[in-house]
């Protein structure tokens, strides 16, 4: 299960356990997932269809990362809450493969450098037509249109969990 340090009073918690497997053997269980996310904790925006189509993008974007990444038999944890103006979701694999974590670490750095701009034209024109490319443009989607912010933790027994948050004005037109 993935713990939330509070520093403030907390809205809109939710917590779900999957397996990577589930989402690999039928694609469209990223969007009932996501959909169904979104639709539930959509309720504590505003501007509820904004919110609602924001949440399910994010999530839709972050799971396909992390099942991507993670072994098929690696259990993910899915978080999300917000909290001091921000929306948090936060995925963990139990177990993710080396080349995928590679990849991983690659874009986060990339991420780091700040050119959001740049790097989401250079892999908008990439050739590149490997999955993880496709999965890494998904979360640089996310920083570039949302202003997502990226954290990463690491286990020794080779669990990830990713947090990415994005700003309630997001959800408000």
């Amino acid at each position: 299960m993935i713990s939330t340090t509070e520093t403030a009073p907390s809205r809109g918690r939710i917590t779900l356990r999957l397996q990577a497997r589930d989402f690999s053997r039928d694609w469209r269980r990223y969007n009932l997932v996501a959909n169904y996310v979104a639709e539930y904790t959509s309720y504590f925006f505003e501007h509820k269809d904004r919110a609602e189509n924001v949440i399910s993008s994010v999530l839709y974007e972050l799971l396909e990362y992390m099942v991507g990444m993670s072994l098929d038999d690696s259990e993910l944890a899915l978080g999300l809450i917000t909290r001091d103006g921000r929306l948090y979701f936060e995925i963990a694999t139990s177990g993710a493969t080396r080349e995928g974590y590679g990849q991983h670490q690659e874009l986060l750095a990339d991420l780091a450098r700040g050119d959001l701009d740049g790097l989401y034209r250079r892999m908008l024109v990439s050739e590149s037509e490997g999955q993880g490319s496709r999965r890494s443009l998904g979360i640089a989607m996310l920083a570039h249109d949302y202003r997502a912010e990226f954290s990463t933790s690491v286990d020794r027994a080779g669990a990830v969990a990713m947090s990415a948050s994005i700003g309630h004005d997001e959800m408000n037109p």
